[in-house]
């Protein structure tokens, strides 16, 4: 048995969740394997720690805590009518935000329809450009050596 299983035994152990049958196999194995020894006893001693620093519950506290909760005035008599205006408030502060919600998405659907369309009539422009300046005549440049240029359109 590798040692994670002893350690998984051992806790199991610890926890009241081995039979009686697993625990003359988890004594074997403690009797064979020093590691597992040792683990075993911080275990023990871990619970032992535990056990002695458990402190009971007092009644007395018990007793205080239920006297303290009879005692005490009924909290939900104080006047409903101001909770009913909070409640319509909120509700009404509720209401015009979701129209102003529901006003600004339509208007943003609005301008983003016009920016399409805008979009769109640029392309259209653009391409009408080209198209006129693919569309003018040519132009043929002469030069000669003496630095001077001389540029006649052929129609």
């Amino acid at each position: 048995m590798s040692t994670e299983n002893i350690k998984e035994i051992i806790n199991q152990y610890f926890d009241n969740e081995l039979t009686k049958s697993e625990e003359v196999i988890l004594f074997t194995q403690l009797s064979q394997d020093e590691n597992a020894r040792e683990y075993f006893k911080e275990m023990n001693l871990l619970k032992t720690v535990v056990d002695e620093s458990l402190e009971e519950y007092p009644q007395k506290l018990d007793d205080k805590i239920y006297a303290k909760l009879k005692t005490e005035p009924n909290i939900t008599t104080q006047n409903k009518s101001y909770k009913i205006v909070y409640n319509f408030i909120g509700l009404a502060l509720g209401l015009i935000l979701l129209a102003l919600t529901l006003f600004f998405y339509n208007e943003s659907l609005q301008y983003k329809n016009k920016l399409e369309l805008t979009y769109q009539q640029v392309y259209h422009q653009n391409q009408m450009i080209q198209v006129l300046f693919n569309t003018l005549p040519q132009a043929e440049v002469r030069g000669s050596l003496e630095n001077t240029i001389i540029v006649t359109p052929q129609m």
